[in-house]
């Protein structure tokens, strides 16, 4: 069944960018160098004028979901590119939620897999058609409301979804019968909600409405929930017992860095070289499925690598848009799948 979309994936393949691509790009002064290298490109066709480069974001969206949708229409399982798209559901969940509760409107629609009338129909009860993931969110959120004060909710609202979209994570590897990408999946979800707790304890946050809301579908024993008590972060031995006593997905030796960058240092400051370091970690993670030659686990790899180059683009291109220094840019750049 996956034998023609991974076909087609290993001839897109070919054209993802290397990371010495990124880094003579990085190397570019002037706009016309910059065009020029993005001629040699598979994305020439977008980029033809200078003035394009100050179109960079909507360019690189409009070729990234053309790919993305292109192998979704070829793929036997939408689950495998649902779990890209998913993350724009989010985004349009949360701003939905937040323009009922303030009585707002809702300014932009991200391109995901629920169509944007469907979320009044979830607010209506007509549930039927729509994923766990909306109804659940949808069904906190109204229980919510008669309890929270309205300037609070948009806060809340955000730890309702965030959360509930962790939980629905499981619920996808479910429908995934490989390996390598369940494994890719849970480890994901850790990363995802172990920087969202991180951060809950340098910011002194109230632990009571993490758990509440953020953490409520998760059972007493999941290593969220350990986490989320401040004596989990007093030593870094007190935090390897924690994960070894719940069994996290991702082993301790492999995410041994990560846990060392983390509690090495509590500042704020170090989210954005956590990403960097969790997003080359999962990287490297499915990188190996390069050499499978058919599959749901290769047209995986291959949209692991799409977003990574579509974010490192959006980064330099931005960078140079904005005239932001280059030390910046580099200690940000994550790694070519290629």
């Amino acid at each position: 069944d996956w034998c023609y979309v991974s076909g087609r994936v290993n001839i897109l393949e070919c054209s993802l960018l290397t990371q010495i691509f990124f880094e003579k790009l990085l190397s570019c002064d002037d706009f016309k160098d910059v065009l020029a290298n993005m001629s040699n490109t598979t994305l020439k066709d977008y980029f033809t004028h200078v003035k394009h480069l100050y179109e960079y974001e909507t360019l690189l969206d409009e070729y990234y979901y053309s790919q993305l949708y292109e192998i979704r229409s070829l793929s036997p399982d939408n689950a495998i590119c649902d779990f890209f798209l998913m993350r724009n559901d989010i985004i349009n969940l949360k701003n939905f939620l937040k323009s009922k509760a303030c009585g707002t409107s809702v300014d932009k629609y991200f391109r995901g897999t629920i169509d944007k009338n469907k979320y009044d129909n979830a607010c209506n009860g007509k549930t039927a058609s729509l994923p766990e993931l909306v109804n659940e969110s949808i069904s906190l959120f109204k229980r919510s409301m008669a309890t929270v004060k309205k300037e609070e909710l948009p806060f809340i609202i955000d730890l309702i979804i965030d959360g509930v979209y962790l939980k629905y994570i499981e619920s996808i590897c479910k429908r995934i019968e490989v390996e390598i990408v369940k494994r890719y999946m849970m480890a994901y979800q850790f990363f995802k909600g172990f920087e969202a707790i991180r951060r809950a304890v340098v910011l002194r946050f109230d632990m009571d409405i993490l758990n509440k809301y953020y953490l409520e579908r998760f059972d007493k024993k999941h290593v969220f929930r350990k986490l989320a008590k401040n004596t989990a972060w007093t030593s870094e031995k007190t935090f390897r017992d924690i994960m070894a006593e719940t069994h996290c997905n991702a082993s301790l030796q492999e995410i041994g860095a990560v846990i060392h960058t983390m509690l090495s240092n509590t500042s704020q400051n170090i989210s954005f070289r956590y990403e960097v370091l969790t997003d080359d970690y999962l990287l490297d993670m499915i990188r190996p499925v390069k050499y499978t030659p058919f599959g749901p686990e290769r047209v995986f790899g291959y949209l692991c690598g799409l977003t990574t180059e579509v974010f490192n683009l959006k980064l330099v291109l931005g960078g140079k848009v904005h005239k932001i220094g280059n030390n910046f840019l580099k200690e940000r750049l994550r790694k070519a799948y290629v």
